[in-house]
């Protein structure tokens, strides 16, 4: 009898731990852009910030809990003179941020825009060097195939857990399409609804990786007047397509939730919304509260949460550290070659609101290396200054912090005008004083060389420019003469919205360089020899 009765109470102690509530812990970061040393390279100095970091909550997630996976984002391979080194100057060994993430044991990546920006040699090396698969349902071919896998299936602790990944179908307002051969940017939405009726019977839990932002009304007005699907797509996708457990979102640099979020048993079947920002600042942290019995069928979620880590006073790994020395030395002895010598203060302070001699020396940059006709840029960094004595390859980076490549273009000089007036909507009026338009970034405000004029700020937006000349030969400038025009290529493939404004969308493109923009800004200053710190005064704001 005795035996009987423990007999009884083993299979009921063995059916309630078979019922006992588990955790998974589901780690992202996102927005990485090159930082992998706690260390500003733009300003040489030490940061708050960095896969170094990331790592040692990600060892004691792994030390105390048992059931981890290790997610990112995508924009990794970008954004810090140490991912254009070994994008391009040292491509020898593995990449440093892929080796990065190999060592972290990171299980997937969606794939972000300015992974693409770098080039099919530079993130189809990465994407074989790494450990993990790179995930776009949305990166659609020929056939109904994708370019990039659409998802993946993770086993940990007995469950699987399927990762669909998504990126911005912005990118052809940004980026030229030899930079993506054959793909065409899918609607996230009608991805994400296949692939989730694919996955969702086979996993117990669906997990949504994705390269765009929660707002969706965030550029919808451009993407809309191009033809294209929403930038920013995420919070479409968790509203829309049904089966969603976690939805990471990146791209807008914006980190939620600003507090713990929770999910209970009444409201269990909404998705987690999670963006881990931008840098490695943070880490986004979903916790998956489930019961498991002895069938699949018995799997049950009981509670979700989410929320994130600032890393900010976490200490660095060592091991990381270790692992990326000497690159990040050899990113030093980069970023500190001399390329000019600097006489007088180079200064970006104001320069969104007068002409200014960093703008005007990226202008003057441009229209050298096709000598154009005119030239438009935009001030990337109002912050920048750079003191007297060697200017360096850093401060370079800190004038142009993008790998942009410069296009030449023909315009018409109604086009020009209907261009800057699309730009001067970044000024607001308030019959006192002119401030910058809250609802347009900064870097979307271009300024232009090679011609004068005036923006009349008490004017309504659309007929603010006045006084346009061209400056090589002090004649107005004429509606119906084609000019040759010097921009970036995100601005002439679209991004900003700026030349389909200016009836320009589908302009011709004369020539498009062999070099990125921060390579013929260093080859000009190399051969000029001097930097003029005082803007010729080709523009300026009036109020009359």
């Amino acid at each position: 009898m005795k035996h009987f009765y423990f007999l009884v109470l083993f299979i009921l102690f063995g059916q309630l731990f078979a019922r006992q509530a588990d955790t998974l812990y589901i780690l992202q970061t996102t927005d990485v852009h090159g930082h992998i040393y706690p260390y500003d390279y733009f300003r040489d100095k030490a940061a708050d910030y960095g896969l170094a970091k990331i790592y040692t909550r990600v060892k004691a997630y792994r030390q105390q809990y048992k059931n981890v996976i290790l997610l990112d984002g995508g924009d990794l391979i970008q954004g810090t003179p140490l991912a254009y080194y070994f994008n391009y100057l040292d491509t020898t060994d593995v990449h440093p941020l892929i080796q990065t993430l190999n060592f972290m044991r990171y299980e997937a990546m969606s794939v972000g825009n300015h992974d693409i920006e770098q080039g099919a040699q530079v993130y189809l090396r990465c994407q074989r060097e790494s450990q993990f698969p790179w995930l776009s349902a949305n990166s659609l071919l020929d056939e109904g195939k994708t370019f990039f896998k659409p998802y993946t299936i993770i086993k940990k602790g007995g469950l699987k857990i399927g990762v669909i990944g998504l990126t911005t179908p912005g990118i052809p307002m940004w980026l030229d399409p030899s930079l993506y051969p054959g793909i065409e940017w899918q609607d996230m939405v009608k991805a994400a609804r296949k692939y989730a009726d694919i996955l969702r019977p086979q996993v117990d839990i669906l997990v949504g990786l994705f390269h765009a932002g929660f707002d969706s009304s965030y550029s919808g007005t451009q993407t809309d007047a191009l033809g294209l699907p929403n930038e920013n797509a995420s919070g479409m996708v968790a509203r829309q397509v049904p089966g969603f457990d976690v939805v990471f979102a990146g791209h807008s640099h914006r980190p939620l939730p600003k507090k713990k979020s929770s999910l209970n048993e009444s409201d269990i079947n909404k998705p987690l919304l999670i963006n881990a920002g931008s840098r490695a600042k943070y880490l986004g942290v979903a916790e998956l509260i489930y019961r498991r019995g002895e069938k699949h069928a018995a799997f049950k979620l009981l509670a979700k949460n989410a929320w994130l880590e600032d890393i900010k006073s976490t200490p660095s790994s060592a091991e990381i550290l270790r692992l990326n020395k000497s690159a990040h030395e050899k990113t030093l002895k980069y970023i500190r070659t001399p390329v000019a010598e600097l006489h007088d203060t180079l200064s970006a302070a104001g320069a969104r609101f007068a002409d200014n001699a960093v703008v005007e020396l990226i202008n003057n940059a441009q229209m050298d290396y096709f000598k154009a006709d005119i030239s438009m840029a935009a001030s990337f960094n109002p912050r920048l200054q750079i003191l007297p004595g060697k200017m360096r390859i850093k401060d370079i980076y800190g004038m142009y912090r993008y790998e942009n490549y410069l296009y030449l273009v023909e315009m018409s000089g109604q086009q020009l005008k209907d261009y800057l007036e699309y730009s001067a909507r970044y000024y607001l009026w308030d019959g006192k004083r002119v401030q910058a338009n809250p609802d347009m970034a900064g870097y979307n405000y271009d300024m232009a060389e090679g011609i004068s004029y005036q923006v009349n700020v008490t004017k309504a937006p659309g007929s603010r420019i006045e006084k346009l000349v061209f400056l090589r030969n002090g004649k107005a400038l004429q509606a119906d003469k084609k000019y040759t025009v010097a921009l970036n290529s995100y601005r002439a493939s679209g991004g900003g919205g700026h030349m389909a404004a200016a009836g320009a969308k589908q302009t011709r493109i004369l020539r498009k360089s062999n070099k990125e923009m921060r390579s013929i800004l260093t080859d000009y200053l190399k051969k000029t020899g001097r930097i003029n710190t005082q803007p010729d005064g080709n523009w300026k704001i009036v109020m009359d």
